[in-house]
């Protein structure tokens, strides 16, 4: 089966044009984001560090080791997504490394940019990579 719109537009000179958006076929194939790769959780003084996120927001989660329960959840960074850059899921970002880094965690996205964490504070801070991560090819 084959469907095929149209869009009927007024010219310049008050003729009307048929404009032809799209041409799909039943058989039309969409492309789809390959998953993230793990990112291993960190502890540090007792503390299980971790990323959570769905694409649109990640956030690192902070659980205390001996209990099990959850100390923290901060939002690291949002993706905001636009219809006009193709589909939803191929413009998702996710977490792709956690370094301790004395009183702060370092996080690193997909893009290579990288967040700093201050632990006491929870504030979140856009922070220079420098030779923190080993290198990773950025998503595009």
């Amino acid at each position: 089966m084959v469907r095929v719109w149209f869009i009927v537009s007024p010219m310049k000179s008050n003729r009307f044009g048929i404009v032809l958006l799209c041409l799909f076929s039943s058989t039309c194939a969409t492309a789809k984001r390959v998953p993230p790769k793990p990112v291993a959780p960190i502890v540090a003084d007792g503390i299980r560090y971790s990323a959570e996120g769905n694409g649109k927001d990640s956030y690192v989660v902070a659980i205390d080791e001996a209990s099990g329960n959850m100390l923290w959840r901060v939002k690291v960074f949002h993706t905001r997504i636009k219809f006009w850059r193709g589909e939803e899921d191929n413009q998702w970002l996710f977490i792709s490394d956690l370094k301790p880094a004395g009183d702060s965690l370092l996080v690193r996205d997909e893009k290579n940019r990288c967040y700093s964490i201050y632990l006491k504070t929870r504030r979140v801070k856009k922070a220079p990579c420098g030779n923190a991560f080993p290198p990773q090819e950025p998503r595009r």
